[in-house]
């Protein structure tokens, strides 16, 4: 059983509000509620948005006044920031297609308009863009070229190993008038060579389409709700914003869920598909085909997101979803000998000493993974410690 705060949070963010439904949460408004309990699990869910524009559908019933305001006060800078990435994804797309490079806008304020009709409904931290692998070095120096500082630039060995391996890179405009975080992606889960075959299915069924104006491609809606359930999976349950999107599409868009299937199974995704969408359906009783619907009912849970670097979890999951033993040998291998961003930043060296990275590199995941296991024991340690203690 779900807390009041968080039942009213996933009840006001379905798509789709039945009659019994609005009758729970409008009986839940009406019921002692802590607002700030409510605020915190929205905003930690990434659901806020939605859980306001539920708010003000329902008139703000039982809403105090103060709440009211300040919430108020919150969509609106949350609103005019999402504006201000709408335009500069506009700005991006624009200076792309003129290069002549394909772009796929992915997540973020263009999947948002798509599936929300409006960008402010949906939270998005920065911007991502796809580009065509044999492309990305070219739309990194585009995109340099319009602005956006890298510290991948001056690194041209660097930057060429992370886009043959690895599956984006950050890059930054100060501004004004605001931070803009932009995630260049040449992949979509695995980055390089693992996921060539999947790029070319992915890039073979992308459509054209406009984002305010400007060109761009679009993701067929069947491997955008593969690529959303993976997502939502990955991010285990931190951010429940992936499954709103899920559940978004399934309501709004008509969906091949023989393809979906199809996909999936020539993937080795069957079982964390079929995991990820049974859960969207638990938390907002979203519509799914049989083939994905029948499930013992999930548990609402958070776990912390996985690490930046190199995290077991995270690690572990996209090992899970290669499908032979010499894809995850593969996967080992890239992980654990090409250099990377953070090894170049621990020890500075030449161009022509970048060599000398990859017997770095090994060494670097060796001392990571010691000290998971060393903070690993401490905490076991503790808790024994805790348990021994008298009462």
């Amino acid at each position: 059983m779900n807390p009041p705060e968080v039942e009213l949070c996933l009840l006001l963010s379905r798509a789709q509000l039945s009659p019994q439904a609005r009758e729970r949460a409008l009986g839940l408004l009406h019921s002692p509620l802590s607002w700030e309990i409510l605020f915190e699990r929205a905003t930690g869910f990434g659901l806020f948005p939605l859980l306001y524009t539920g708010l003000e559908a329902l008139g703000f019933q039982a809403v105090p006044d103060a709440v009211r305001a300040d919430w108020a006060r919150a969509f609106r800078i949350h609103a005019i920031r999402t504006e201000l990435t709408a335009g500069e994804l506009t700005r991006i797309l624009r200076s792309l297609s003129d290069a002549g490079i394909p772009v796929v806008p992915l997540k973020g304020v263009a999947l948002a308009e798509s599936l929300y009709g409006d960008p402010a409904l949906r939270v998005s931290d920065d911007i991502d863009v796809m580009v065509p692998a044999s492309r990305a070095i070219e739309a990194f120096h585009v995109l340099v070229a319009s602005g956006y500082q890298s510290d991948f630039t001056g690194r041209p060995n660097l930057l060429q190993l992370n886009m043959r391996y690895s599956r984006d890179c950050l890059l930054i405009r100060p501004g004004p008038p605001y931070i803009a975080a932009l995630e260049l992606h040449s992949g979509l889960v695995w980055g390089g060579p693992l996921e060539r075959g999947l790029l070319e299915q992915v890039w073979a069924d992308a459509r054209p389409m406009t984002f305010r104006g400007a060109p761009a491609f679009a993701m067929s809606t069947e491997w955008e709700l593969l690529y959303l359930a993976i997502s939502a999976l990955r991010h285990a349950g931190a951010s429940l914003k992936w499954y709103a999107d899920i559940d978004r599409l399934c309501s709004r868009r008509p969906v091949d869920w023989k393809k979906v299937s199809e996909r999936a199974r020539s993937l080795g995704w069957e079982a964390p598909v079929r995991a990820s969408l049974q859960l969207c359906s638990s938390f907002f009783e979203t519509p799914l085909d049989p083939v994905f619907a029948s499930a013992p009912q999930a548990a609402l849970s958070r776990v912390p997101p996985p690490s930046d670097v190199l995290s077991p979890s995270d690690n572990l999951f996209l090992l899970s979803l290669l499908d032979t033993p010499a894809r995850k040998l593969r996967y080992l291998a890239i992980r654990l000998f090409i250099p990377t961003l953070a090894d170049c930043e621990s020890l500075s060296l030449p161009e022509s000493l970048f060599f000398v990275y990859y017997p770095l590199r090994p060494l670097r995941v060796a001392a990571k993974v010691t000290g998971w296991y060393l903070e690993a024991g401490v905490r076991k340690l503790f808790r024994l410690f805790r348990r021994r203690l008298p009462r």
